[in-house]
């Protein structure tokens, strides 16, 4: 699988993840297909838990293309610039959508520079970058700014770090890591006590879920794939662009 393809598998799966938050799947084939029922039709709500998951593909591929990226890039100035000006321009959007700050391409210019500050910490002393890389993971989880906090950038470094590795290596390091990430959720779940299928797909879709998006970067073949004028900035335009469509849709809904 290409790295076209691959960022391609990744916008669909969060475009799916974005529209489905604003027009719930049940909900939505409920009003255009079956307006007269007044419960929530049971099979439409297992293929709602079920399609959740397409969702969660997105993410570990957006991490891992930030590994790549930092890899391949021949000028990090303009890469780190450009993750900037579209990480502010989405801003708003994700604020309109979600209501709250801290959109993940902030988390990506995060990793971005934590991976040249590993190189740089390292090239003045040996492992002094792997400990200042460690504070910048403390501290964006304490502080909790952006989406995913200090883990997702933590799984950047796992991505780049790990590039070389058997697949089946790994996969056995990611079948850990990933649950580890979600691990206030799986806290509360047992501390708790939310043993209800409801909260049993919640812990299972992102804690596991993200798996999936993981096992897609498996099949990548270290090619660049198709590309057309342009193609650099499909993906950047498309962040903002979608959700600021999606955040007024949602509002003109809430509105009405």
């Amino acid at each position: 699988m290409s790295f076209f393809t691959l960022k391609l598998v990744a916008l669909l799966s969060m475009l799916w993840d974005h529209l489905t938050y604003v027009w719930p799947l049940a909900l939505t084939m409920e009003v255009l297909f079956f307006p007269e029922v007044s419960e929530t039709i049971p099979a439409l709500l297992v293929l709602q838990r079920a399609t959740d998951y397409i969702g969660r593909i997105a993410a570990p591929v957006f991490l891992f293309s930030i590994a790549n990226g930092y890899r391949h890039t021949r000028n990090f100035k303009r890469y780190a610039l450009r993750l900037l000006i579209f990480a502010c321009l989405a801003e708003w959007p994700y604020y309109l959508l979600f209501g709250f700050h801290g959109n993940i391409m902030f988390t990506l210019l995060l990793g971005l520079l934590t991976l040249r500050l590993v190189d740089w910490g390292n090239g003045k002393r040996d492992g002094l970058g792997y400990v200042l890389a460690a504070g910048v993971v403390i501290a964006a989880q304490y502080l909790s700014l952006t989406e995913g906090n200090g883990f997702y950038i933590l799984l950047i470094l796992v991505f780049y770090w790990t590039e070389s590795w058997p697949v089946r290596r790994k996969a056995l390091l990611w079948l850990f890591l990933m649950p580890l990430s979600r691990y206030k959720l799986i806290w509360m779940f047992f501390s708790e006590q939310l043993f209800t299928y409801r909260w049993f797909h919640m812990l299972c879709l992102n804690a596991l879920g993200p798996l999936l998006g993981v096992a897609f970067t498996f099949c990548y073949n270290g090619k660049k794939g198709a590309a057309f004028p342009g193609d650099k900035y499909l993906w950047y335009i498309f962040y903002p662009a979608h959700l600021l469509l999606l955040g007024l849709a949602q509002q003109t809904l809430l509105a009405a």
